[in-house]
């Protein structure tokens, strides 16, 4: 009886408790109208797609964004043979953007992580796309706390 009493509590603590996101398209005032990419990479449509959903198209803020990311990847160190032990994926995203004024303002932001080799080639390739995806939520988090702020 105590384990039910408990979990109807936690469950109503827990479903009662307000959350909502911060940065939903709902609470930015943001209507992203266009979104140019630089070059035609699996970077730069991974970067639209995911600003493309905190666009909200009741906005009266109205800009246009001109995106070009690159990804880089760096031996930082290697072992006694000459084998990589080490690498570092390097995320830098330049971002243009116009808004109704057409005043342009240019930003760089650039996103890194440091992390250890693998010998199995699967699991290292696994493990670099899993660090693509985080770095690139950081960068999204980034532009869109500095285009909440226009």
């Amino acid at each position: 009886m105590k384990k039910i009493t408990l979990t109807l509590i936690l469950f109503l603590m827990l479903t009662s408790c307000g959350y909502k996101a911060l940065y939903s398209n709902k609470n930015l005032n943001l209507n992203i109208i266009k979104i140019e990419k630089i070059k035609k990479n699996k970077l730069n449509l991974t970067i639209e797609k995911r600003l493309n959903n905190f666009s909200n198209k009741q906005a009266l803020n109205k800009i246009s964004l001109k995106i070009d990311a690159e990804k880089e990847i760096k031996v930082v160190s290697k072992n006694m043979q000459g084998n990589p032990s080490r690498y570092q994926m390097i995320i830098k995203l330049n971002i243009d953007v116009i808004d109704n004024q057409n005043k342009k303002i240019n930003k760089n932001i650039t996103q890194d992580f440091s992390y250890n080799t693998n010998s199995n080639r699967f699991t290292l390739s696994q493990y670099e796309i899993e660090i693509e995806e985080v770095l690139i939520n950081k960068i999204i988090d980034e532009l869109i706390k500095d285009l909440s702020k226009l």
